[in-house]
């Protein structure tokens, strides 16, 4: 499978396993098949998503990895077998759909705890990509939840991912978690394996907060004018969108629903709508874009944080006018 994505930092508190049950959520709204795989502790993104959790039994993914122990160091386990396996554990577990998401649904291989003591037995560190393999046809997508911490699980799901979102919460030491993400990701190219910054997503952003809003200008300032990275021109990969902080992720979070069973006013997630038609355009989907409903049909002044408007006193700016002064022909 081709369209891979992790989401991943190296410091908590960021959004990251919010960002993947949004994405997530919204994927399936659109009409995506995706596949999402939570293996950071304690399973906030497999627990962000119980409002569609069906009653079915199921094993665990460690259970799956273990069974391909002794596949050879850097191969894949036969995808037949891999097939084989997670059908026998209820893996992946499908969740229930909702009429509105007109053929797509979500897939979930949930977090546990035996994940990481599995990884760290397993001879290739492939064996992740090799279950995702034999799931192919039946996702168009794959989401990956990243451990925090390092080790032969996060081995595992930097083998398996083709494109990283590195989200940053506007706080200035996580511009030290950001240069951490980037620098194993330039070792994971030395080593042969094709992986790449798809952006960097600020959360959490606050714009009516002082504090917060000057946190954010000085780590947007700090991205761009810092070049190249690790290979990567950071400058050029900040999301023009910033993902708006407020409580109304906690309490979904809390509840194990989606940001907008808490709240009706749209501009709470509209860069997360923004987020996943990026990934639809990415991941060669553009043709679901159009297919905006229920929470993704934002209107033209549904207000939304523009990057470029940090640095002025108000940085929310209406949808229609965000699109405007970012649609391809103005570059």
């Amino acid at each position: 499978m081709r369209h891979v994505y992790g989401v991943a930092t190296r410091k908590g508190g960021q959004g990251k396993s919010t960002t993947v049950s949004t994405l997530g959520r919204l994927c399936a709204l659109y009409g995506v098949r995706v596949l999402v795989i939570d293996l950071a502790q304690p399973g906030t993104s497999s627990a962000s998503l119980r409002n569609l959790w069906p009653e079915a039994e199921h094993g665990d993914l460690a259970t799956a990895m273990m069974t391909f122990q002794l596949v050879p160091p850097n191969m894949l386990a036969p995808a037949d077998a891999a097939r084989e396996v997670l059908s026998a554990l209820g893996l992946p577990i499908i969740l229930a759909s909702q009429p509105s998401w007109s053929g797509g649904y979500i897939g979930v291989l949930p977090w546990d705890e035996l994940q990481g003591d599995a990884a760290a037995h397993l001879h290739s560190g492939r064996v992740l990509e090799s279950l995702i393999v034999a799931l192919n046809s039946q996702f168009d997508i794959v989401l990956i939840d990243f451990p925090a911490e390092g080790g032969p699980l996060l081995t595992n799901a930097l083998a398996a991912t083709h494109t990283v979102i590195l989200p940053i919460a506007p706080e200035i030491a996580a511009l030290e978690g950001l240069e951490a993400m980037l620098r194993l990701m330039g070792q994971v190219r030395e080593s042969g394996h094709d992986l790449t910054l798809g952006g960097i997503l600020l959360t959490r952003c606050d714009p009516k907060t002082r504090r917060t809003l000057d946190s954010a200008r000085t780590i947007v300032q700090t991205i761009l004018q810092a070049g190249e990275v690790e290979g990567e021109p950071v400058g050029r990969k900040l999301f023009p969108f910033a993902i708006r902080g407020n409580e109304y992720f906690e309490q979904a979070f809390r509840y194990g629903e989606a940001i907008w069973e808490r709240t009706s006013n749209p501009a709470h997630w509209a860069g997360y709508v923004l987020l996943t038609e990026w990934l639809l355009c990415d991941a060669d989907l553009a043709h679901l874009v159009s297919n905006r409903r229920g929470p993704a049909m934002l209107l033209p002044d549904t207000r939304v944080i523009d990057i470029s408007a940090l640095m002025l006193s108000e940085p929310e700016v209406a949808l229609g006018d965000f699109e405007k002064a970012h649609a391809p022909s103005s570059n």
